[in-house]
């Protein structure tokens, strides 16, 4: 594998500071794609948390930067929030700034998807065909394109377990994650987050509509067993995708292939008050 030695990997999250370690997940995730040694360095950068995006060129020396958009879709953090907040740096205008496809939009998520829901089945000994699967993405009502990204992997799930209730939920638009759970009343049920970390939206929004554990301490994968008339129900919420150990890779091809195809990324100039 190739090595360069003149560009600086940035990790770039939406990030949260509603604990300690919000970002863990991401931090852990740039210590690996760092100990692969392909990059002169690798950076997370945060929209909510530090480094901050802002200030993110304090911690590089490199004339080069590749962006790598930690996130679910192109939309409206991608195209307007993140390059104005890169901007802002003293030193961005000295910088060869490139971005890479989105992570969380690879085509191998949705068989590591594939795969863990497959993992919960056969660990908590449930049938496809009493389970309904229900993929959570954030959405948000500001881009109707942040969906979409969603959708396609939803589509990918439901051929993947054609025996079970599929459903698709979003934090931000409709249909909304609380009343898709609400509407779950047999069987069992799997609920695959479509994000990024451990911030309040994986430890508090999802597994609160879920009726499972939450708060910042809560561990993944969370899975409850409740008794019901029809016996025992078990609801499992799988990992967010910081903590997926494939994301080292992918985040490395897809780095890679902006540095070889010369992805630039344009920041907007900055009005002077």
């Amino acid at each position: 594998m190739a090595k360069f030695d003149d560009v600086t990997l940035v990790l770039g999250a939406h990030g949260s500071e509603a604990a300690t370690d919000s970002n863990a997940p991401v931090e852990d995730l740039a210590t690996q794609i760092r100990s692969a040694d392909v990059f002169a360095n690798v950076v997370p950068a945060f929209l909510l948390g530090q480094p901050n995006m802002t200030n993110v060129l304090e911690k590089v020396t490199t004339p080069k930067v590749v962006v790598v958009p930690l996130m679910t879709s192109s939309g409206y953090y991608l195209n307007l929030v993140i390059p104005k907040k890169l901007a802002e740096n003293a030193d961005a205008g000295n910088i060869d700034w490139l971005i890479s496809s989105v992570a969380g939009m690879h085509e191998r998520v949705a068989q590591l998807m594939v795969e863990r829901v497959n993992l919960r089945l056969s660990q908590n000994e449930i049938a496809e065909s009493d389970t309904t699967i229900v993929l959570v993405g954030h959405g948000t009502r500001r881009n109707r394109n942040s969906a979409r990204s969603t959708f396609a992997l939803f589509e990918k799930i439901k051929l993947a377990f054609p025996a079970a209730r599929n459903r698709v939920a979003f934090l931000d638009q409709d249909p909304e994650a609380n009343l898709v759970a609400a509407s779950i009343v047999e069987g069992h049920t799997v609920v695959v987050p479509f994000l990024i970390s451990r911030g309040p939206h994986t430890t508090v929004d999802v597994p609160v509509a879920f009726g499972l554990p939450s708060g910042p301490g809560v561990q993944f994968p969370i899975i409850q067993k409740t008794e019901s008339r029809g016996g025992v129900r078990v609801t499992v919420c799988e990992q967010p995708m910081a903590y997926y150990p494939e994301m080292t890779d992918i985040c490395i091809e897809i780095a890679t292939e902006a540095v070889d195809s010369n992805s630039r990324l344009t920041l907007p100039e900055l009005e002077i008050v």
